[in-house]
């Protein structure tokens, strides 16, 4: 079963879960509580009874049952076996949303006519995979929002030249907009985790796979792994000595962490192709 109290802000229904489950650390649950964040981050997506939504790690439904009241098709993605059944049970007579007891890293995205949006409270320990997970199947997604560390937002979000800027920035940024949301402390969450977290927004533009992007993905990660040297000393470690030649007139004295992510990409291309044609 499920209480309902009125929403002191809107007068409208506010679900409660009749449920209360102690976190699970191995799982890194930490269960949203305050249910202003949970309707901001709803809002974020724009919903409407046209979209498909997948949402991951629904815990006690925090997101679940105002994602439902949208009226969009829901299907909620729950590694806790338990978890899974007691929103399923409670959510039963809600025909707009199916409760998955699943990994979401293993999860088939569900094939439908329009492109997917994706939210989630996420276990913060598998941000990075969650992240690479999404942009390998960005073809069939249009926005995501996700509730992460706000280091880890930062990193997302970073421009070029700043500490934040890594691998993920740039593969990232590649493919899509991402914009910082809005901070949420740790209050807001039981149990309460020990860093501050916020709301970031990602929505892919260039959908389509890019040209060997595997193999950017390892140039991008050996770059970053050399980044306090000049690009250059990598390009020689990776690619030979002769290789440098090609670069040097346009990016001769730039650390990676300065170069913007498209700029990143056509080197890789131009290096790549300059070994095949060899």
């Amino acid at each position: 079963m499920t209480s309902r109290t009125i929403d002191r802000h809107n007068g409208k229904n506010t679900h409660r879960p009749s449920f209360h489950r102690p976190a699970r650390k191995s799982l890194g649950q930490n269960f949203l509580i305050d249910d202003n964040i949970s309707r901001k981050i709803v809002s974020a997506l724009s919903l409407s009874s046209e979209d498909a939504i997948i949402e991951i790690g629904p815990g006690t439904g925090a997101l679940t049952r105002l994602l439902a009241d949208t009226g969009a098709r829901v299907t909620a993605v729950e590694k806790d076996v338990q978890l899974a059944e007691d929103l399923k049970a409670e959510l039963s007579a809600q025909q707009n949303v199916e409760i998955v007891a699943a990994d979401f890293l293993q999860y088939v995205l569900p094939v439908v006519p329009q492109r997917l949006k994706v939210v989630g409270n996420i276990p913060y320990n598998l941000t990075s995979r969650i992240i690479s997970r999404l942009i390998d199947e960005r073809e069939r997604i249009d926005t995501v929002v996700l509730m992460v560390q706000d280091e880890v937002a930062g990193r997302l979000s970073a421009s070029p030249g700043t500490k934040e800027y890594g691998s993920i920035s740039i593969r990232l940024q590649l493919v899509s907009e991402v914009e910082k949301l809005f901070a949420v402390p740790p209050t807001c969450f039981r149990p309460m985790p020990r860093v501050d977290s916020r709301v970031v927004r990602i929505v892919f533009k260039n959908r389509k796979p890019l040209s060997d992007e595997e193999g950017f993905v390892r140039f991008v990660k050996g770059a970053f792994g050399m980044r306090r040297k000049m690009f250059r000393h990598f390009v020689s470690h990776r690619y030979g000595k002769g290789s440098v030649e090609i670069i040097r007139e346009r990016f001769r004295t730039g650390r990676v962490e300065t170069f913007a992510p498209g700029e990143i990409y056509e080197l890789f291309t131009i290096l790549e192709r300059n070994v095949q044609h060899k």
